[in-house]
């Protein structure tokens, strides 16, 4: 009898060996139970970005899942005759890149008008009034992509924009998204005057001279929006013609799905809406993981979040996480940080959302399990966003959960290990990582040397066994407006400006990430954070058909020439959405 059981058990073990094969590299014999793929690739590079780094020949696609990761030899029996082959003659496939951090409706509402990216004040209102001159039948101009270092220090007053426009309105979003310029025209029309009360004071305010008169520089979302709506109905079709010709190039940029941290300034069920109605009608080409945008005290987010979460489940737009706003940023002393500001220790400005209210809601969001996320620009603001999902962790039942903190241009030395006790992710922008004119020259005036030298502490963080991410923040920035993975993952290995490979390092070599390691936080990283990494980041048999071809390997170049890849092919959802010589 007890040879009997021997003989069974070696039976059944035999056969799940030889199932498990059959989904991974099938031997001789087993073509017939192999399934015929929709794609096969071979001949390629295929940088897995699993839980080895392992590299790959071929992989298989059926539907919307990868069904074959491996060899040439293993992906022969997935060829039948509907399989479209493709021979990748040795080029390099990642997964799509996942960006940890990205504003799919912002751009609807933010980029109209012109883009006024630039480093000079006289080109910028040369294109400003260009723009006008162009469009004499518009009421009201507004533009997008105004940077901090080009009126610094100090702010913008409305009399520099009437020098230019002085007759019609004028609404300039700041490359940040988070402050605004007007004309005194604007201000005439909105009724913007010495007695409008602040929006929310010493949070979202109106910058006011000695007598207590709007100077035309606006701080923080709802107040811009306040006067915003003056000028501009924010429904469908404003939105959707704002965000329509985005999705096309977020595809040629190899980009397959977003973490969304918050639909500003437009009712989040009219946002789900419109993403919904591009997904319908085959606009949307990226995979949407959002959030409740919370920036506002008076508010319970708590039931609104779980009610956004509950009803988007399905599809390309869901919805898993509370978006906490716990501070502003360093250009306007409004980031919370731990030793205060090197110029002037004085400043104390105050959370966004006062402390105790928001770890009364992470507990009860937490509760919900609604993953918390969170804008956190200083290393306070990021301590005391730990500390609330530690509270949380502590009042509840263990789950899956997924906190991010993201921005985190600074954290305290202290508290690196704590992203990985508490398996946060620690998620923040590649293309700000340099000293450009913004980071080198305001920055460290707010921080000291010291500080600065610990800057965008990525690499720190991920040592200490935390999981990092990057996402661009797109279109919000504190220099450069830029979505583009491989301009990230470039600014992540060189702490460097594109194309200047001889300024200095931002905060020295050591603080240079892999190529790696910053292929890995733009993909499974991103994904971890979100919650979704079963599913994507990787190439492995079972996820999403999420994958991009790029015409040259990212490994054998110099670090420097990253960007200059071109992506030759996007696939999401097993469906080619991009296509370029391949």
């Amino acid at each position: 009898m007890l040879l009997k059981k021997m003989m069974i058990s070696l039976l059944v073990l035999s056969a799940t060996v030889l199932v498990g094969c059959a989904t991974k590299n099938p031997p001789q014999g087993l073509e017939a139970n192999v399934m015929q793929a929709d794609m096969v690739f071979t001949n390629g590079k295929i940088y897995t970005v699993d839980a080895s780094n392992s590299w790959a020949e071929a992989i298989a696609i059926k539907g919307d899942k990868i069904v074959y990761v491996g060899s040439n030899e293993g992906a022969a029996p997935y060829v039948g005759k509907s399989t479209q082959a493709v021979d990748l003659a040795g080029k390099l496939m990642l997964p799509g890149f996942v960006e940890g951090h990205f504003h799919t409706t912002t751009q609807g509402i933010i980029l109209h008008g012109p883009d006024l990216q630039t480093d000079s004040m006289e080109d910028m209102l040369a294109k400003l009034k260009a723009y006008a001159d162009e469009n004499p039948e518009l009421n009201f101009i507004n533009g997008w992509g105004v940077r901090p270092n080009t009126y610094g220090p100090g702010e913008p007053t409305a009399a520099m924009l009437d020098a230019v426009i002085p007759d019609r309105p004028v609404y300039l979003w700041q490359v940040d998204g988070h402050s605004a310029w007007v004309n005194t025209k604007a201000m005439e029309m909105a009724g913007l005057n010495k007695d409008t009360p602040d929006t929310v004071p010493g949070v979202s305010y109106f910058e006011r001279d000695k007598e207590g008169n709007p100077t035309g520089y606006i701080v923080e979302v709802p107040a811009q929006v306040q006067i915003f709506k003056h000028f501009v109905t924010i429904n469908d079709a404003y939105i959707r013609e704002g965000m329509a010709t985005w999705f096309p190039e977020y595809t040629k940029a190899g980009i397959t799905a977003v973490h969304d941290f918050g639909w500003a300034g437009v009712d989040q069920d009219t946002a789900i809406g419109i993403l919904k109605d591009f997904e319908q009608d085959g606009t949307l080409t990226i995979r949407v993981y959002g959030s409740f945008y919370w920036n506002d005290a008076s508010i319970d987010p708590v039931p609104i979040a779980k009610k956004m979460r509950d009803e988007n489940q399905t599809g390309l737009v869901q919805v898993s996480a509370l978006k906490i706003n716990m501070d502003g940023d360093d250009d306007k002393y409004s980031t919370l940080l731990v030793d205060g500001y090197a110029d002037d220790p004085k400043a104390s400005p105050p959370p966004v959302i006062p402390f105790d209210v928001i770890n009364d809601a992470a507990v009860r969001a937490d509760k919900e399990k609604l993953n918390l996320i969170c804008h956190c620009f200083g290393d306070m603001a990021v301590r005391k966003f730990l500390d609330a999902v530690e509270l949380a962790k502590n009042s509840n039942p263990e789950w899956q959960r997924r906190a991010v903190a993201s921005h985190a241009i600074l954290v305290h030395p202290d508290d690196y290990p704590r992203f990985k006790a508490l398996d946060a992710t620690y998620d923040t922008t590649g293309q700000w990582m340099a000293l450009d004119p913004y980071t080198g020259v305001i920055t460290p005036q707010r921080i000291g040397e010291e500080r600065m030298q610990r800057l965008f502490p990525i690499k720190a963080i991920l040592e200490a066994g935390g999981n990092v991410s990057l996402g661009s923040d797109f279109p919000a920035a504190s220099y450069v407006a830029d979505f583009r993975p491989l301009n990230a993952i470039t600014q992540a290995v060189t702490r460097q400006m594109l194309g200047e490979p001889d300024m200095p390092i931002l905060g020295g070599e050591q603080m240079r990430l892999t190529v790696a390691q910053a292929i890995r936080a733009n993909t499974y990283g991103a994904a971890y954070g979100i919650g979704k990494e079963q599913l994507l980041g990787s190439l492995e048999t079972g996820k999403l058909a999420d994958l991009i071809v790029l015409d040259q390997n990212l490994f054998e170049i110099d670090p420097h020439e990253i960007y200059k890849a071109k992506v030759l092919l996007t696939i999401m959802d097993g469906k080619v959405r991009y296509r370029d010589g391949i």
